[in-house]
């Protein structure tokens, strides 16, 4: 089973490319935009919220990474 994706977003007239892979043991996904920028999106099943923690924020809103990233794995909370 493959557990990482790779998507491109346009962001103000910029390409960002999204490396997400998913981790099954702590089920967050680590997150690298243009293969340099770093962190972890995840979901809080009790608040229903996406975050991002260990780094800076995403280029994009963590609403729309987090809907783009279930986009991309085929699957919606």
């Amino acid at each position: 089973m493959n557990l990482s994706r790779e998507f491109t977003q346009e962001v103000n007239g910029t390409s960002i490319n999204f490396q997400v892979t998913y981790n099954p043991q702590t089920h967050f996904f680590a997150v690298v935009e243009n293969h340099d920028i770093h962190y972890t999106l995840g979901f809080n099943p009790a608040t229903k919220e996406w975050t991002t923690k260990d780094g800076p924020q995403p280029a994009i809103s963590v609403d729309e990474l987090a809907q783009l990233v279930q986009k991309s794995f085929g699957v919606f909370v």
